[in-house]
């Protein structure tokens, strides 16, 4: 065999080029991986084609790293706030599914053939990969490829358009977007209280009933002018001072309770020091604060976790996850051992443990092979891509179990993640550019069409049910619409539009629900009809 006539050889050549041709911007717009898609239809027909065991290969650990990073997330939006926001998303892709099918019964096509035009709209890989596993046709691959390139142009036009349609300034919807965010996350700050309630003469008040009453951290205090540092069964005296974190309103109510507000800097003064933290001791990872007791040993406090953008209050229940940025109080003779123990380690943090990548595979796909007998409908599996998918899922909410810590830093993941996506829209490509031309030929560009309208009339009426009816935001609605699609390309776009990165909120909230989703109606539309 020739050396540049193998599949490994054919593999890196098309993700090359493909890569280089997808990172070329014109006024902005480049053409990222449907670059890849093309480059790979053009090479399967001209002969160079790639086995199916890469294909597998490159979507086994692709789904593996969004299951992982959507885990927690997923469970976490189903019964919070992110509800509405997950509602919508389902009514955009049943709106979606009903309205491509219907046409598809329409005009007699195969659902081979319609599920790869939902698929290739969506310009979703997990749900032709779905698809394929309850049949895996040639068929369902080349529409995907047909109509992908479009489903990308269309959805990024329709974000791109879309404030101008709803004559909307994205400027003032910022603005209320920010403001509304304040209201929800107030910002931490740090004040000191001297104790004059007369109550604090008589009664024993320790400082975790203290915390506990008013949602604060305490992180230092002077206890008959004597300087304490995290002692939780102290005593608060009338008259002592002490130092506290929270937002406005916490420690306003915390003047009720104990007293004026003072400026005395330089009670505290002696040896602490304040720390910016990353979390990257997998020892700590996935272990509550309250439960963490070298924290006590060390006379360490943690007034705040940022995460995702995001500054939460530190609480005893709240779990730490790989990359938190922790901000701690902590004397200065201990700056190194807390440091060491927090890890703070930049250069080990992208690294990834491939023990919990290769396991979780292993367990997604056994997961998958395992029968379940349901009445009436008899036995049913969840497959290559639904095993996994769950697997990673549960493990990535878990995010430890044991001595393995399941969840991965964002680089690694994101590494994970765009391999396994190149590796089988490669292979995926060049299976499906031996018959795209006669796929033409025989359905012309009626696919296309389809997928088109069907996109256009989804968004739009979903778009304008969200902004007439519900009064929602419009940072919202682009994060909504994108996450639900699950179009990294269209929430790249909401970003750009808004020079801000508050549209990833939403569509993180929305994404994994929509993840699952598409890949069960992708699933469903091949046993339909």
């Amino acid at each position: 065999m020739s050396m540049i006539n193998n599949e490994i050889f054919y593999l890196f050549a098309i993700i090359s080029v493909g890569y280089i041709l997808g990172n070329i911007k014109i006024k902005g717009f480049s053409l990222d991986v449907t670059a890849m898609l093309i480059v790979a239809l053009i090479a399967g027909h001209y002969g160079m084609v790639i086995s199916d065991a890469f294909q597998y290969f490159g979507l086994a650990i692709f789904i593996y790293a969004v299951g992982l990073q959507s885990g927690p997330g997923f469970f976490d939006t189903i019964k919070n706030e992110g509800l509405k926001f997950n509602l919508i998303a389902v009514v955009l892709l049943l709106m979606l599914f009903a309205i491509i099918f219907t046409c598809g019964y329409i005009f007699k096509m195969p659902r081979t053939i319609t599920d790869g035009i939902f698929a290739g709209a969506l310009t979703s890989v997990p749900a032709l990969a779905a698809a394929l596993e309850i049949k895996n046709t040639a068929t369902t691959s080349v529409m995907f490829g047909l109509v992908y390139p479009f489903g990308i142009v269309v959805t990024v036009l329709f974000m791109r358009f879309l404030p101008v349609l709803f004559r909307v300034d994205l400027q003032k919807e910022v603005e209320a977007y920010e403001a509304a965010q304040k209201t929800r996350f107030p910002d931490i700050h740090t004040r000191n209280f001297r104790i004059t309630n007369e109550n604090f003469k008589t009664s024993e008040i320790k400082k975790s009933k203290i915390e506990a009453m008013t949602a604060t951290v305490i992180e230092r205090m002077s206890l008959d002018g004597t300087v304490e540092h995290d002692d939780d069964d102290a005593i608060l005296h009338f008259g002592d001072v002490i130092r506290v974190a929270g937002t406005d309103e916490q420690l306003a109510n915390l003047s009720i309770v104990l007293g004026q507000e003072i400026g005395e800097e330089h009670v505290f003064k002696d040896d602490m020091a304040v720390l910016r933290l990353l979390t990257t001791n997998k020892e700590i990872v996935g272990k509550k604060i309250g439960m963490i007791k070298e924290l006590k040993s060390l006379r360490t406090v943690i007034t705040k976790v940022r995460r995702a953008g995001i500054d939460i209050p530190s609480y005893p229940n709240l779990t730490l996850r790989l990359g938190d940025k922790l901000y701690v109080v902590a004397p200065e003779m201990y700056v190194e051992k807390v440091t060491k123990f927090i890890g703070n380690d930049l250069l080990k943090y992208p690294a990834a443990d491939f023990l919990p990548i290769s396991l979780g595979v292993v367990l997604g796909i056994l997961l998958g092979s395992i029968p379940f007998f349901i009445p009436g409908v008899g036995a049913i599996k969840l497959s290559f891509v639904g095993g996994i998918l769950i697997t990673a899922l549960v493990l990535g909410r878990l995010g430890r179990v044991g001595p393995i810590v399941w969840n991965l830093s964002p680089h690694s993941t994101t590494l994970l993640k765009t391999l396994g996506q190149l590796i089988f829209i490669a292979t995926l490509g060049t299976n499906a550019g031996k018959y795209l031309l006669e796929s033409l030929h025989n359905n012309g560009f009626l696919p296309i069409a389809i997928a088109l309208g069907a996109l256009v009339v989804s968004l739009g009426l979903v778009a304008f049910t969200c902004k007439v009816i519900l009064k929602m935001n419009f940072i919202d609605i682009l994060g909504v619409l994108s996450g639900a699609m699950t179009s990294t390309p269209s929430l790249t776009m909401a970003n750009n539009m808004t020079k801000t990165d508050y549209p990833s909120i939403a569509y993180a909230a929305v994404y994994p629900l929509g993840l699952v989703l598409v890949i069960v109606l992708a699933q469903l539309g091949m046993k339909i009809m």
